[in-house]
C-alpha cells in the first residue's frame, strides 16, 4: 500500500528476498481471497481492463477487492464526483463507480475505503483535535458515498485506511484511538447495517512494543471498538518481517481477538511484493501464508491487481499461482544455467552484462546479477543484458548471473566474469556551491533544512541519519530543488549525495532526474541516474551524472521520485561541477 510501509526513524528487518535459497511448502494450500487496489492504477485502466482484472481474480478464487482509499482529506480530493465541500475530484474517472459496476457483474465483493492523510504518520494516535476532526470527515465521507453508490449489491463493508503499527504509545494514546474508532464505526453501522469494518495494521519486530505488548494494546483497543475485520499485514515484502517472525505476531493478535472481541474476524494480509517492488516469488507468497495459516480465516493481498496480474506483470506470476492452486504444490524445476557471461566497462561508472539465454519447464522471468558475491540487481525485460550504472571508478568488480522463475526457483550460478572501470575526468569546480536554492516540499521538521543553504554548502554529512548535514523526507510523491547559480554557466556534471540506513528505514531514492533552464520557468531534463544497487549496508552514494556536454544555463533543478511505499529519503548535497 501506498502508506503502509513508511518506517520510523527506530529500526526495520531488511532481507534480500530472491538471495534466499528456495524453502519448502510446509502447509496444506492456502489461498488468497482479495486485493487492495490503489485509486491511480484503476484510474489508468479502460473499462475492458476492469472486466479483464475481475476474470483474472475470480479464475485465480480471488472475489473481494478493497479500494484503498476514496479520498485524501489533507489534499481535499476525491477519486469521485464528490458533494463534499472544498473537495476537487483528481482522477479522469469515477473510480469508485467503475470499481463498483465491474463488482456487479462479476459477482465479486468490494470494500470502499475511506480517507488518508499523510499527516496520520506525524500526528498518529497523539493528537487527538486532528483525530476527532479526521473522524468527521470519515463520517461526512461515508455519508456521501452511500447516498451516491449505496444500490450496488457488490459494495460489501468499509476500510479504515489509517494504518496502526507497534510503535511505543501509552494507553492514553490508545484511548484517543478507540474514540476514532468508535466514532466512526457506529456511524458506519448505523449508516450500513452488517457491512463490516476494515483495519489493516502493521509490525515492525526491530521497534516499538514486543509481541506481548501490542497484545496488550489491541485488547484494550478492539475491546472497546466496533471493529469487524482485522487483516494483518505480514511486513515481508516491505522488509519489516520474515517468515520466522509471523507466528509471535499473529498468535499475539489472534489471542487479542479472542479475549477482547471474539465476534470479529482475523485475517492476512499478505504482501506480494519485494523490496525493488517487483512480484515477490510465488512460493514465497505460500509460504508466508502458510506461517500465519493457524491464526487467520482468510488472506487479503497487497497485492494480486499490482504484482501478480498478467494486466501488470509477467504473465508466467499468474500461471504459476493458477498451477499452484490446481495442484496444491508450487513448481520445483529451475531454469538452465546462464552460459557465456562477459562484462565490458562502458565509462568510468558503468559496466554492461551479457550472457546467453536460460531456460525452463514453464518459463524464464528474469535473472539475478550478482556483484562481487552481493546481489546487484535483477533484469525482467525478457534480455540477456544488464547495465550496472553508479560504480565507483578505477575499481574492478567480478560479476556472476542466475537465471529465475516464478515460482522462486533459481539456477545454478553462472561463469565468472570480471571489469574495471577506468579513472573518472575531473571536474574540479563546484559552481553550485553556497548558492541559494529552493524546494518543492519541505523537509520533516525532525531532520530539516537549514535556511536553503544546507545542500549547497560544501558539508558532507556522516553515516548517521542524525548528523544535521542531511535533510530527510517521508513520501511518495516527487519532489524537487532548483538552483540558482546567479549567471549562465557551463555544466559538465550534477550530482547529489544521498544516505542508505535500511535499518532506519531510510532508502535510496528510485531516480534522481537532473534539468536545466535559463528562466526558472522552461525546464529541459539533461539525464536521470536510476536507484544504484549497492550492498545492504548503511552508507552515503553519489546519484552523478556526468560529462554532459553542450549545457549551458543559470538554474539547475534536481528532481526526486522516492520509492512506492512512502520510504525515507534524506540528502546531504548537491554539486554543479565544470
Amino acid at each position: 500500500m501506498c502508506h503502509r510501509a513508511i518506517w520510523r526513524l527506530s529500526g526495520m528487518a531488511i532481507i534480500v528476498l530472491f538471495c534466499l535459497p528456495a524453502i519448502a511448502q510446509d502447509c496444506t494450500r492456502p489461498e488468497l481471497r482479495g486485493s487492495f487496489l490503489q485509486p491511480a492504477l484503476g484510474d489508468a485502466w479502460t473499462l475492458k481492463q476492469w472486466s479483464n482484472e475481475f476474470g483474472y481474480m475470480k479464475d485465480a478464487e480471488l472475489n473481494q477487492m478493497v479500494l484503498q482509499w476514496t479520498a485524501d482529506s489533507k489534499e481535499k480530493t476525491t477519486i469521485y464526483p464528490s458533494a463534499l465541500a472544498g473537495y476537487t475530484q483528481n482522477t479522469k474517472h469515477d473510480v469508485v463507480k467503475r470499481a463498483l459496476d465491474t463488482a456487479d457483474a462479476s459477482g465479486a465483493q468490494v470494500y470502499l475505503g475511506l480517507q488518508i492523510n499523510d499527516d496520520w504518520w506525524t500526528n498518529y494516535i497523539s493528537d487527538r483535535p486532528w483525530l476527532d476532526n479526521e473522524a468527521k470527515v470519515a463520517n461526512a465521507l461515508a455519508d456521501d458515498l452511500w447516498k451516491r453508490y449505496g444500490s450496488h449489491q457488490s459494495l460489501t463493508g468499509w476500510y479504515l485506511g489509517f494504518e496502526v503499527d507497534n510503535v511505543e504509545s501509552t494507553p492514553a494514546q490508545w484511548n484517543n484511538l478507540v474514540v476514532f474508532y468508535r466514532t466512526v464505526g457506529n456511524h458506519l453501522h448505523k449508516l450500513t447495517p452488517g457491512k463490516p469494518v476494515v483495519i489493516a495494521p502493521f509490525f515492525n519486530p526491530t521497534a516499538g512494543l514486543s509481541p506481548s505488548q501490542w497484545q496488550t494494546m489491541w485488547e484494550y483497543v478492539l475491546k472497546r471498538s466496533p471493529i469487524d475485520i482485522l487483516a494483518l499485514q505480514d511486513g515481508v515484502g516491505a522488509g519489516h518481517s520474515t517468515k520466522a517472525q509471523l507466528p509471535a505476531w499473529f498468535s499475539a493478535v489472534q489471542n487479542a481477538i479472542q479475549h477482547s472481541r471474539p465476534q470479529m474476524q482475523f485475517w492476512a494480509d499478505t504482501e506480494t511484493f519485494t523490496l525493488d517492488y517487483e512480484p515477490q516469488s510465488i512460493r514465497s507468497i505460500v509460504n508466508d501464508m502458510c506461517a500465519v495459516e493457524p491464526y487467520v480465516s482468510s488472506y487479503l493481498s497487497f497485492s494480486f491487481n499490482y504484482y501478480m496480474s498478467p494486466q501488470q506483470v509477467n504473465p508466467l506470476y499468474y500461471q504459476t499461482y493458477l498451477d499452484y492452486l490446481a495442484t496444491g504444490k508450487v513448481e520445483r524445476p529451475g531454469p538452465t544455467v546462464p552460459t557465456n557471461l562477459t562484462s565490458v566497462a562502458r565509462n568510468s561508472q558503468t559496466i554492461r552484462l551479457t550472457w546467453d539465454a536460460s531456460t525452463d519447464n514453464v518459463g524464464v522471468v528474469g535473472y539475478l546479477i550478482f556483484r562481487d558475491e552481493h546481489y546487484a540487481g535483477s533484469q525482467r525485460n525478457g534480455t540477456t543484458t544488464f547495465l550496472d550504472e553508479q560504480l565507483e571508478p578505477g575499481t574492478t568488480y567480478t560479476y556472476q548471473v542466475r537465471a529465475f522463475d516464478a515460482a522462486g526457483n533459481q539456477s545454478k550460478p553462472s561463469n565468472v566474469t570480471t571489469a574495471t572501470t577506468p579513472e573518472p575526468r575531473l571536474y574540479p569546480t563546484n559552481i553550485a556551491l553556497h548558492k541559494l536554492y529552493t524546494a518543492t516540499m519541505p523537509a520533516d521538521p525532525s531532520y530539516p533544512d537549514t535556511g536553503r543553504i544546507e545542500l549547497t554548502d560544501g558539508i558532507l554529512g556522516s553515516t548517521s541519519y542524525a548528523d544535521p548535514a542531511w535533510q530527510g523526507r517521508a513520501t511518495t510523491k516527487t519532489y524537487s530543488f532548483t538552483i540558482d547559480l546567479g549567471s549562465e554557466q557551463v555544466i559538465k556534471e550534477v550530482r547529489s549525495n544521498w544516505l542508505q540506513d535500511e535499518v532506519s528505514g531510510i532508502l535510496l531514492p528510485q531516480s534522481v532526474t537532473a534539468l536545466v533552464s535559463d528562466d526558472n520557468v522552461n525546464f529541459m531534463a539533461v539525464g536521470t541516474v536510476k536507484k544504484p544497487s549497492p550492498d545492504n549496508d548503511t552508507q552515503s552514494l553519489w546519484y552523478t551524472l556526468t560529462d554532459l556536454t553542450g549545457v549551458t544555463r543559470r538554474y539547475v533543478q534536481v528532481q526526486v521520485k522516492p520509492g512506492a511505499n512512502a520510504e525515507w529519503t534524506f540528502i546531504d548535497e548537491i554539486e554543479v561541477r565544470q
